[in-house]
């Protein structure tokens, strides 16, 4: 537990340090790491659940079909990247 909480002050201080240097604060660069990735992540927890919910009832219909709407959620993001692009 020791080691959590050196983790938790040391991003604390880390942000508190950034933000009277002037600089982006830590939340700021996480906000731009994950700007175009948050529904590719949302789709990939999608697919994780969908494993391990088919892992419990060995529901092979089930399992496809929440695979599918994941993959359904990423060709939509690249298709309306695409056209926001030109």
């Amino acid at each position: 537990m020791k080691w959590i909480k050196k983790i938790l002050i040391k991003i604390v201080l880390t942000y508190i340090f950034d933000y009277w240097k002037g600089g982006k604060p830590m939340f700021e660069k996480i906000r731009l790491f994950l700007s175009g990735k948050k529904l590719y992540l949302v789709a990939i927890g999608m697919i994780i659940g969908a494993l391990i919910q088919w892992a419990g009832d060995n529901d092979n219909a089930a399992l496809i079909q929440k695979i599918l709407e994941a993959l359904a959620l990423i060709t939509g993001r690249a298709a309306i990247a695409k056209v926001a692009k030109k």
